[in-house]
């Protein structure tokens, strides 16, 4: 695998639609301007520290907004099991408050 410019500035473009975006407001969004918004969706700028942010504000992984790679079926589980012991931690960390709250006004 390699980094294409004109691919990762295509998913951008993908991603920005998929979430009603205009190239205007996307810049917006990631503190840019639509000029560069415009560049980075034409391949002509890339700059990983904004990669980086357009990843987290579209929920995508590096991975996939650089070289375009999906997660495999492996990684898919992982990341749901990832998610399910972080709602028990959640759900956890909630009784437990919810407990030292009660302990307290008694």
């Amino acid at each position: 695998m390699y980094f294409n410019s004109y691919a990762a500035g295509y998913r951008i473009q993908k991603l920005r639609k998929a979430h009603g975006l205009t190239q205007e407001e996307a810049a917006v969004k990631l503190n840019i301007s639509d000029r560069h918004m415009r560049s980075l969706e034409k391949g002509t700028y890339t700059p990983l520290d904004l990669f980086v942010e357009i990843a987290v504000h579209f929920d995508v992984t590096l991975d996939y907004l650089i070289l375009g790679k999906v997660e495999t079926k492996k990684e898919l589980e992982l990341g749901k099991k990832i998610h399910d012991q972080k709602q028990i931690i959640k759900s956890f960390g909630e009784q437990l408050l919810a407990f030292a709250m009660e302990i307290e006004t008694e």
